[in-house]
């Protein structure tokens, strides 16, 4: 199982080989759901992306090159808590109603369409015989988000103006409206990407970063990646940032040279943040905002604790788990923490260890990482997070399988 894209020096080369039309289209419809999320256009205030627009074709694909029905047990399972929360939260809107018809249709796109979309899609029908392929795209695409993040981040400060490039960078009903979406910080305006919007482009990266870390060998990437995060000038994004880092370091081992290494990076990260604040007219009291952004009035949702509540849907806030409470009850926290819970615990089970350093475990940290920050901002309905989530899931889920393969055959040929 390929694991790193670092040649072998005393390995004979590996003949290159045609790739077909089945892989070519593959690869560019991965690429592009990665590359370039926010393209598209509106339907009144429900964004209608090329992306999305691509997830069933690249399912059928993938259904139709399958030689069997079958679909693994692991699936099936991190499957269930999204049926389930679907069917309590249909029956929740059913009763109390809802406000607004692009939070709804987002919201069961979210719980209901993606997950099956990501554990479908992302199994063996793809990796089998596109395993290289699939990886090397994956490599290049958060290349591309990071890279251009940086160049467009630059652009911006320097020229006053975004590059927009209606239909791919940007949804063409957002055309001229992107300072609108609160990437503001003080006449510096965060890094967006192709995102349009730094807590989501430093979401999706996190979630993906661990991955992409066990693929990539040149140092130079990797650093300006934790740069890209940085320019999002976002706390969740940078304590999320602080985790993942600390978490890779971990993966190495705990030796001295690691502790040693991860220290002075967190400690450099510091001294940059306290010049940065400065730069940008703040000081330390906005990593400590008692306010939290204006998150603190989410917390009032806990001074009324209900098993069925009597509000209509409105969507969820940026602390998803008490927009779940508030909307749905506490049968619909406990659905959603199970929702997001389940593809980590089952890699879990199956083998794949938190500080390993097979892809299966950084699919894990990826997915965890997004737990934990979603207690501060999820972007849970936005594009394209959930779309990523459980990318990633069904990618871990495969590479858990290959692991437990090899294992097999070791133990196999051992005894």
């Amino acid at each position: 199982m390929a694991t790193t894209f670092r040649r072998n020096s005393a390995a004979p080369p590996v003949p290159r080989t045609k790739i077909g039309v089945f892989a070519t289209t593959v690869a560019f419809l991965f690429f592009y759901m990665i590359a370039f999320p926010k393209g598209g256009i509106k339907a009144g205030d429900v964004p209608l992306t090329i992306g999305y627009a691509f997830t069933p074709v690249l399912a059928l694909l993938v259904a139709s090159s399958a030689r069997t029905l079958a679909i693994p047990i692991d699936r099936l399972l991190a499957a269930i808590p999204c049926l389930l929360l679907t069917l309590w939260s249909f029956i929740i809107v059913r009763i109390n109603g809802y406000q607004g018809t692009g939070a709804l249709i987002s919201y069961f796109v979210t719980i209901a369409y993606l997950p099956i979309f990501g554990l479908i899609t992302f199994s063996a029908p793809l990796f089998n015989n596109n395993q290289r392929l699939i990886e090397r795209t994956f490599v290049w695409a958060f290349r591309f988000i990071v890279l251009y993040g940086i160049f467009l981040f630059i652009f911006r400060q320097t020229t006053g103006h975004w590059i927009e490039i209606p239909y791919v960078t940007v949804n063409a009903g957002d055309v001229g409206q992107l300072d609108d979406k609160y990437i503001d910080r003080g006449g510096i305006f965060k890094l967006i990407s192709t995102y349009n919007n730094g807590n989501i482009f430093g979401l999706c990266t996190i979630m993906m970063a661990p991955l992409y870390l066990t693929f990539e060998n040149k140092k130079i990437l990797k650093i300006a990646m934790y740069g890209a995060l940085f320019l999002t000038l976002s706390r969740t994004i940078w304590i999320g940032m602080t985790i993942l880092f600390v978490v890779r370091s971990l993966t190495k081992g705990v030796r001295p040279l690691s502790l040693l290494y991860m220290i002075v990076g967190v400690l450099f990260g510091m001294i940059i943040l306290y010049f940065l604040l400065d730069a940008v007219g703040l000081n330390l009291a906005f990593l400590t905002d008692r306010n939290l952004g204006g998150r603190v009035n989410q917390f009032s949702v806990l001074q009324d604790i209900r098993i069925i509540p009597a509000i209509p849907f409105k969507g969820l806030p940026e602390i998803v788990y008490l927009g779940m409470l508030d909307s749905f009850g506490v049968p619909g926290l406990l659905l959603f923490v199970a929702f997001l819970g389940a593809p980590p615990l089952l890699l879990w089970l199956e083998g794949a260890l938190f500080l390993g350093v097979t892809p299966a475990s950084a699919c894990m940290q990826g997915m965890v990482l997004y737990m934990i920050m979603a207690c501060a901002d999820a972007a849970f309905g936005l594009i394209p997070v959930m779309m990523i989530f459980w990318m990633i899931a069904g990618m871990g889920f495969w590479y858990a399988a290959q692991q437990a393969k090899l294992q097999g055959s070791l133990r196999a040929a051992a005894g």
